[in-house]
C-alpha cells in the first residue's frame, strides 16, 4: 500500500512538529510548577518577614514609649549614693498628732550578684520605724515610692496601738555598682 504524497507531507511535519513542542513543552510545564510552588514559598517567607517587622518595629515603639514614661516619672538609676533623696522623701516633722516618733535606718551598699537585663547594681537597705496615724504612715510610703530614684518597698508590718499605728516599712533602694557606670 502506497501513501500518497499528501498524507506524507501533512502527517511527517505534523509528528515533527508536535514531537519538538513534547520536548520544550513537558519540561517547561514541569519547571512551572516547581516556579509556582518557589513563588508560594517566597511569598509565605516574605509575609512572615513582614509579620516579624512589623512586631519589631511595634516593640520599639513600647520601648521608647516605656522610656519616656520612665523619663516623666524621673525612675532613674542613680550611680552616687549621695544624689539619694529617698531617706529626706521619708523625713516628716514629728508633730504629736499625725507623727509621734520616726527613725530611719540606712544599711550599707552591697554589690547584687544577680544581673538583671545585664546591668551591675548595688542595693542599700533602708528601714524606718515610725508611730503615728494610717494616713501619715502611708503618706510617707507614697512620697518614698514616688522619689526619682530607683526603689522598692520589700516589707510594710504595722501594729495598731490605739488610734495610732507602729509601722516599719522596709524600702531597697538600687543603684549602678562602680563596675557598672553607664559611660
Amino acid at each position: 500500500m502506497k501513501i500518497s504524497s499528501f498524507w506524507v507531507w501533512a502527517i511527517v511535519p505534523t509528528t515533527i512538529s508536535a514531537t519538538i513542542i513534547c520536548l520544550f513543552a513537558i519540561p517547561n510545564f514541569r519547571d512551572a510548577g516547581v516556579m509556582r510552588a518557589d513563588s508560594k514559598n517566597v511569598t509565605k517567607a516574605t509575609d512572615e518577614y513582614l509579620m516579624q517587622r512589623d512586631e519589631y518595629e511595634s516593640l520599639q515603639l513600647e520601648v521608647k514609649s516605656l522610656q519616656l514614661r520612665c523619663d516623666e516619672n524621673g525612675h532613674t538609676i542613680r550611680t552616687d549614693s549621695n544624689d539619694s533623696k529617698l531617706v529626706s522623701s521619708m523625713t516628716r516633722p514629728i508633730d504629736g498628732t499625725e507623727v509621734l516618733d520616726q527613725s530611719i535606718r540606712i544599711g550599707e551598699r552591697e554589690v547584687l550578684s544577680v544581673r538583671p537585663a545585664g546591668l551591675a547594681l548595688d542595693r542599700r537597705n533602708v528601714e524606718m520605724q515610725m508611730t503615728g496615724s494610717f494616713d501619715a504612715v502611708f503618706n510617707t510610703v507614697r512620697k518614698a515610692e514616688q522619689e526619682a530614684g530607683l526603689s522598692r518597698v520589700r516589707s510594710i508590718d504595722i501594729h495598731r496601738e490605739g488610734l495610732q499605728v507602729q509601722a516599719t516599712v522596709g524600702i531597697d533602694e538600687y543603684f549602678h555598682a562602680s563596675e557598672g557606670k553607664p559611660q
